[in-house]
This record gives structure tokens, C-alpha cells and sequence, in this order.
């Protein structure tokens, strides 16, 4: 998230046109907007995401003050939640509706906080800003936001994707920061239930005893809610061994390795609002093997080979499938290039101005 402000903020600031910007930070994430400290108005506030009940506190009644002392024509919020009780226009971009579609993985308290607010929040705010249309449609089914109110403006894939050609040096570089060879199939993100990383390993299971392909399935994802345990004991009592390879949480800087060095990257998610994994391995290079869930038809266009997230032999097919056929995943590898360069932070700057001067001009 803090990647996204970075990204939108310097866009922003770049196609500037008379507009003045003020940043709320906190003493954590200003450090990040320090190259912006002449062009824009940097505020610090009292907390940040690293004390959550401060943050809200903060955020609910401080935060109105603050934008009425410094004059803000338009608060743009972009992580679900807004302050309430301000005055001014709220542009509100929504991320996620998980404490909706899959509250367990929240957490009883998270979810009953994030319905309440976010649900505040969208009727609040003069526009809504959904990052895929499945994800609009959710808001407008589950928030009752109408469609005037909604604007698409999709996310962004960060330059540093891109193929590696020197394919001996990556495999020296993966084996020795992670012990992992090639080849190998490749899932990243964070270790949600929802995620279904625990059908990708009975898939994988299944592959390992109906083909003779001898490669690793590499898991990096950090694990908040204490998942990575059971699915290593799934690994072992599937008889895996250490075919099945947990990393845990990996810089950014190192994404581009994993994904680049990987036979396919498999996204068996049950549940996604955008799916930015999808496109940073198709910026790589790198096939991409999706479930049918949420925006990921609707993110891949084409360009990924797709199974329904709970056939887990349907799966094991699409594995197979694109391990043994090389002109499968030439063309999807072509298709994954030409979909992820729709996804550019250009697109996103202008989407967000326009929805800006449109709340603005409305108010």
C-alpha cells in the first residue's frame, strides 16, 4: 500500500496543473515522500498502521481538524476508510471487501470494525474508487454505493518487473539467497486462508504422482494469521519432502528473481478484488496458471490459464498442462506482456485526478 501512495503521490505531482497537494504522514512513512518535500505539504500525524487503535482514534477525530486547518478542497483516502466527520469532498478508493467476502481470514473484531467503517466511509464519500470491476460490483451489492457515485481506475505494476535474460546467474542468485533450483512452480502472497495455497499443494500432490516432472513448489508469503504450519504439514504428509519450499515473507527487491526464474506461477486465490501478483509475473515473463475467482478473469483477459479454485484435480491438469506444453506457455507469455502493460502508473495519476477535479468540481 505505502508503494501505491508513493507511485500515485509522484504522479500526481508530476502532471501537476495549478493543483497544491498536502501528505498526511506518520513519523514511519514520511521518509518515504522525502524526495516530494519541495513540492508538496508534508503533515505529520500522531500515529500510524503500527498502533491500529491510535490510528483510528486519530483518524476519526484529529484528522478532521487537520484538513479543515489546512484548507483541503479534496480528501482523497486510499485505503477504505475514511474521516467521517470532515467537511470536505472524499474521494475513497476501496482496496478490499474480504471482512464481507471472507471475514474469517480478518478475524471476528477486524471484520466488525472494517464493516462498520468502511460501509461509513463509502456512504460518506462524493466518489468511490473500485480497482477492478468485480470489485465495483461488490460495492455496489454489498455497500449499496450507486453507480453514479463509482469510478474504475485499475492498479499499476511496478517497473523493476521484467524478464532476466542471464538465466545462469538467476540460478546461482535463487540458490544461493534461498536454496531454491530450477525449475519450479512459484506462489506468492500472503498466506490467507482464502488464498488457497493448501488446494495448490493437493494439486501439486497430484501432479508429482500422475508426471514425471521433478521440480519444486516455492511458497513466499508472509503469515499473519499462523497458516504456514498446517500447510507444511499437509506438504509432509503428502509425502512432498522438500519438494514443497516455504520462504516466508521476501523483500520486493527479490520478487523479480522468483518470478522470473519460475516454470509458471500459480494464483489458486478464492476470493481477490485486483490481484497484483498476476501482473508482476506476467511482467516477468513468467506464465501465470489463475483461478476463475473475483477480478482474476477479469485482470488476466486471456492472458493466464485458468481453473476453478475449489477442483483441485482441475488444477493438477492445468499444472501438467503447462509444464509439459512449451508452445502453451510461449503464448502465454506473449499474452502476459502485451495484458500487463495496460497497468501503468500514468493510467493511475489520471484516473485519480479526474475523479479528484470531479468530486471538487461537484461540491
Amino acid at each position: 500500500m505505502a508503494n501505491f501512495v508513493v507511485e500515485l503521490t509522484d504522479g500526481l505531482v508530476a502532471t501537476a496543473d495549478g493543483e497544491t497537494f498536502t501528505l498526511f504522514v506518520s513519523p514511519l512513512t514520511e521518509k518515504l515522500f522525502t524526495h516530494l518535500a519541495d513540492r508538496v505539504e508534508l503533515v505529520r500525524c500522531a500515529a500510524g498502521n503500527d498502533r491500529v487503535f491510535q490510528r483510528i482514534l486519530f483518524q476519526q477525530f484529529a484528522l478532521p481538524c487537520l484538513i479543515r486547518r489546512h484548507h483541503i478542497d479534496v480528501m482523497c483516502c486510499l485505503a477504505d476508510v475514511a474521516p467521517v466527520a470532515t467537511a470536505a469532498p472524499i474521494v475513497l478508493k476501496i482496496n478490499t471487501l474480504h471482512h464481507y467476502l471472507t471475514p474469517s481470514a480478518l478475524g471476528r473484531a477486524r471484520a466488525a470494525y472494517r464493516r462498520i467503517m468502511v460501509k461509513l466511509s463509502a456512504m460518506k464519500a462524493r466518489l468511490v474508487i473500485a480497482n477492478s470491476r468485480a470489485t465495483a460490483d461488490a460495492v455496489e451489492r454489498l455497500l449499496r454505493v450507486p453507480p453514479a457515485r463509482l469510478r474504475l481506475v485499475y492498479e499499476a505494476v511496478d517497473d523493476v518487473f521484467a524478464p532476466i535474460d542471464d538465466r545462469t546467474m538467476l540460478g546461482a542468485r535463487l540458490a544461493q539467497r534461498y536454496g531454491v533450483s530450477m525449475p519450479y512452480l512459484l506462489f506468492v502472497s500472503v498466506l490467507y486462508p482464502y488464498k488457497n495455497l493448501d488446494v495448490l499443494i493437493r494439486a501439486f500432490a497430484r501432479l508429482r504422482e500422475s508426471d514425471d516432472w521433478n521440480g519444486q513448489l516455492v511458497v513466499a508469503g508472509s503469515d499473519p494469521f499462523d497458516t504456514r504450519p498446517s500447510s507444511e504439514a499437509l506438504a509432509t504428509a503428502l509425502n512432498l519432502g522438500d519438494r514443497v519450499v516455504f520462504l516466508g515473507d521476501v523483500p520486493q527487491a527479490d520478487l523479480r528473481d522468483l518470478y522470473a526464474g519460475a516454470t509458471a506461477f500459480v494464483y489458486p486465490s478464492a476470493s481477490e478484488t485486483f490481484g497484483k501478483p498476476i501482473l508482476e509475473a506476467m511482467r516477468c515473463g513468467t506464465p501465470v496458471v489463475a483461478s476463475t475467482a473475483g477480478s482474476i478473469p477479469e485482470i488476466a483477459d486471456g492472458a493466464a490459464l485458468l481453473f476453478e479454485p475449489s477442483d483441485t484435480g482441475q488444477l493438477a491438469v492445468r499444472l501438467g498442462q503447462i509444464i509439459r506444453d512449451s508452445a502453451l506457455r510461449d503464448r502465454l507469455q506473449a499474452a502476459g506482456f502485451k495484458r500487463s502493460a495496460d497497468f501503468n502508473w500514468g493510467a493511475v495519476a489520471r484516473g485519480f485526478r479526474s475523479a479528484i477535479h470531479e468530486a471538487a468540481g461537484n461540491g
